[in-house]
C-alpha cells in the first residue's frame, strides 16, 4: 500500500480524499481499489468479486484454494508475480490448464534498478554458495527443491545420432511413463524425451499409446515389479526387458548418473517436474523420496541398460 501511495503522489492523486483507511480501499472515479492481506484471503475470496486481480509473491502462503476462489470470481484478468524458487500449484495446476502470457524477467530488465542494486546481485554470480540463489534470484530461473538430487540437466536437443533404447516405467495407482534415451558415454551426456506420463491405462490402453512412439524392433527396459505387463507387452510383439533391481541399484543408478549431464526435450515437462523435485528422503543411507520419480526411474532403467550391457541384448533377470 504504501508503494501504491507513492505512485497516486507522483499522478498528484491528493489521497485523503480517495482512501477508506479501514477498508484499505482507494476508490479513483468509477474504479475501486482494494487490498487485501494474506489472514483476509480465505474470507474475501468466496465474497468479492472484481474485473482485475493482481497477486504479490503467489507462491508465499497463498493456497491453491484461496487462489481458486479469487480467480472464478474475477471477470476480466488475473496477474501473479513470483520467484521461481521451486514447482508449486501455479505450475503444476493452473499454468497447464489455463491460456495466460508467461513474462520471463530478471533485474536486467528493470531500467530503475540502481548501480549498487545491481552491484550486489551480480557479486553472488559466480559465487557456488550461491549458485542455486542467483538461479532463482539473478537469472529468473526454476529453482531446485530442497534436497534435489538431479541439478546436472538443462533443456536442449535429443541427438537423433545415438542409438536410442526406451524406459519404461509401469503404473498402477501412479502413472505409466515412457520415454527415449541416449546416451553420449565420450562427452557424458544422457539425453532424455518424454513420450508417455498417464493414469489409469488398462493393458490394451498401454499397449496402443506405446505403439504411437515405439517399433516392434526398438528395445523397451520396464519396470521389472509388473512381470504380468511385461509378458503382455511381449504377446503384443514389443522387445522388453526387465529392468535390473536389488541391493543399491537405486543408489548406484543414481550415482552414475551424477557423472553426467543429462538433457532433455522442451516437451518433457513431466521429466522436468520430476527432476526439479526428486530428493533425497535420508541422504545418509541415500534413499530418494517417493514420488515425483516415474520418469525418472524410467530413465535410470534405460541409462544403466545402456550403459552397462551396449554391447549385446542381454537379458536382465
Amino acid at each position: 500500500m504504501a508503494d501504491w501511495e507513492k505512485v497516486l503522489n507522483f499522478f498528484q492523486v491528493d489521497i485523503s480524499l480517495v482512501r477508506n483507511k479501514t477498508e484499505s480501499t482507494y476508490q479513483l472515479k468509477n474504479t475501486l481499489v482494494e487490498f487485501i492481506g494474506l489472514e483476509q484471503a480465505e474470507a474475501k475470496g468466496h465474497s468479492s468479486r472484481r474485473e482485475i486481480m493482481y497477486f504479490n509473491e503467489v507462491n508465499q502462503r497463498i493456497s491453491y484454494d484461496s487462489f481458486i476462489q479469487f480467480y472464478m470470481r474475477t471477470s476480466e484478468c488475473v496477474w501473479v508475480d513470483y520467484n521461481p524458487c521451486a514447482e508449486f500449484w501455479l505450475t503444476e495446476k493452473i499454468l497447464p490448464t489455463t491460456v495466460h502470457t508467461f513474462i520471463h524477467s530478471t533485474y536486467r530488465d528493470n531500467p530503475l534498478l540502481s548501480e549498487v542494486e545491481r552491484a550486489n546481485i551480480e557479486s553472488r554470480k559466480d559465487d557456488p554458495l550461491f549458485a542455486a540463489w542467483f538461479r532463482v534470484y539473478g537469472d529468473g530461473l526454476m529453482g531446485y527443491f530442497e534436497g534435489c538430487i538431479f541439478q546436472n540437466w538443462k533443456v536442449g536437443s535429443f541427438d537423433e545420432s545415438l542409438p536410442v533404447t526406451f524406459g519404461l516405467d509401469i503404473g498402477s495407482r501412479d502413472p505409466d511413463a515412457l520415454l527415449r534415451c541416449a546416451v553420449d558415454n565420450k562427452n557424458k551426456i544422457i539425453y532424455a524425451d518424454e513420450l508417455l506420463y498417464q493414469n489409469n491405462l488398462s493393458t490394451k490402453s498401454l499397449v496402443e499409446a506405446i505403439s504411437h512412439h515405439v517399433k516392434r524392433s526398438d528395445l523397451i527396459i520396464a519396470d521389472s515389479a509388473n512381470r504380468q505387463t511385461i509378458a503382455d507387452l511381449r504377446e503384443a510383439r514389443f522387445r522388453v526387458i526387465p529392468a535390473s533391481k536389488g541391493p543399491g541399484s537405486v543408489k548406484n543408478g543414481i550415482k552414475k548418473m551424477l557423472g553426467y549431464e543429462i538433457v532433455i526435450t522442451e516437451r518433457s515437462k513431466n521429466l522436468a517436474y520430476e527432476l526439479r523435485n526428486y530428493a533425497w528422503a535420508d541422504k545418509k543411507t541415500v534413499t530418494p523420496v517417493e514420488g515425483a520419480d516415474h520418469l525418472c526411474d524410467a530413465l535410470r532403467y534405460s541409462f544403466m541398460f545402456k550403459t552397462t550391457y551396449s554391447r549385446g541384448m542381454r537379458r536382465i533377470n
